[in-house]
C-alpha cells in the first residue's frame, strides 16, 4: 500500500508536470519590418446635374459626401477631374477646360466643382471627378 501510494503521488506530479509543460509557451514579439502608411481614401464621382447661376456659373454639388471618410487635422483633401483623359487637379486653383475656367471648392463635409461659361452654355453635361483624402 506504501508503494501503491508513492507511486500514486509521483504519477500525479508527473502529469502535472507534464500539463505545466505542453501549456507553457514563450513568446517573443514579432518585430514590424512595414511601417503605418497614412490612411488614404478615394471617391469616384460624376458630376450630371448642374445649376446655372449669374454670370454663366454652373455649380455642382456633391453635399455631405465627405462626412463618412477619415479626414482630421492634419488630412488634405484633393479634387481632379478627367480632363480628356488625363488626370488634373481643380481643387487648387481653376484650370482652362473648353476654354473656360473649371475649379472646385472643399467645404466641411460638401465638395463643388465650378464651370464658368458666361457667354454660352455648358459645353459638356457630365464630368468624371475623384475626390483624394490624404
Amino acid at each position: 500500500m506504501k508503494r501503491t501510494l508513492s507511486t500514486m503521488l509521483i504519477a500525479g506530479a508527473l502529469i502535472i508536470v507534464g500539463l505545466n509543460a505542453c501549456t507553457k509557451q514563450d513568446y517573443a514579439p514579432v518585430p514590424s519590418t512595414t511601417s503605418q502608411t497614412a490612411q488614404q481614401s478615394k471617391l469616384n464621382l460624376i458630376a450630371t446635374q448642374w445649376t446655372s447661376h449669374d454670370g454663366g456659373i454652373y455649380v455642382s454639388s456633391f453635399q455631405n459626401i465627405l462626412s463618412n471618410l477619415p479626414i482630421t487635422n492634419g488630412s488634405s483633401v484633393s479634387v481632379y477631374a478627367d480632363l480628356g483623359g488625363q488626370r488634373t487637379l481643380i481643387s487648387g486653383s481653376a484650370v482652362m477646360y473648353m476654354g473656360h475656367a473649371l475649379w472646385a471648392t472643399i467645404t466641411r463635409y460638401d465638395v463643388t466643382i465650378n464651370y464658368s461659361s458666361p457667354e454660352a452654355p455648358m459645353p459638356f453635361r457630365t464630368l468624371h471627378i475623384e475626390v483624394e483624402v490624404n
